[in-house]
């Protein structure tokens, strides 16, 4: 699994503020740097899946808790290395490392040990962290497809 606008934006600010009247004062002004709310370390709290077999709905389940089952948590920074850890206790299965990422639009691809792994992100606030991965696999005559949706939270 493996950022001349600003000042222009403050003249305009400055601008504005000179001729604004003491009513205007409430107004709250935005934020002239969006925050990378994905900096950070994330830590999994539900897994949501479908799983289709020649496009036949088969097996879903929605945001099921994974305290005790998974542990599994990701530190983005802004070099764009991700530290991860990944623990299943019932199997004795343990790994961590680093890695690195790269988001563009939507799309964040986490890229270890060479390879790369592109999920869609579909919820990204100062809180939470989703994104779905899509897998499709011909076995036998048959399609099957399994979307998987990992919804982390701040940690």
């Amino acid at each position: 699994m493996k950022k001349i606008s600003t000042y222009l934006f403050a003249a305009s600010v400055s601008l504005l503020s000179l001729t604004a009247c003491s009513d205007d004062d409430n107004t709250v002004k935005p934020d002239p740097q969006p925050s990378n709310h994905l900096l950070g370390e994330w830590k999994l709290n539900t897994i949501s899946s479908k799983s289709y077999e020649d496009g036949v709905l088969v097996n879903e389940f929605t945001d099921l808790p994974v305290a005790g089952q998974i542990s599994w948590e990701y530190n983005f920074k802004a070099d764009n290395t991700v530290e991860y850890n990944m623990a299943v206790p019932s199997q004795n299965i343990e790994e961590q490392g680093t890695g690195t990422y790269t988001k563009t639009g939507n799309n964040l691809t986490i890229t270890i040990e060479g390879e790369p792994a592109t999920f869609v992100i579909t919820n990204l606030d100062a809180a939470n962290l989703h994104f779905k991965i899509t897998e499709e696999e011909e076995y036998e005559g048959v399609l099957y497809k399994d979307e998987i949706e990992q919804k982390f939270i701040r940690k």
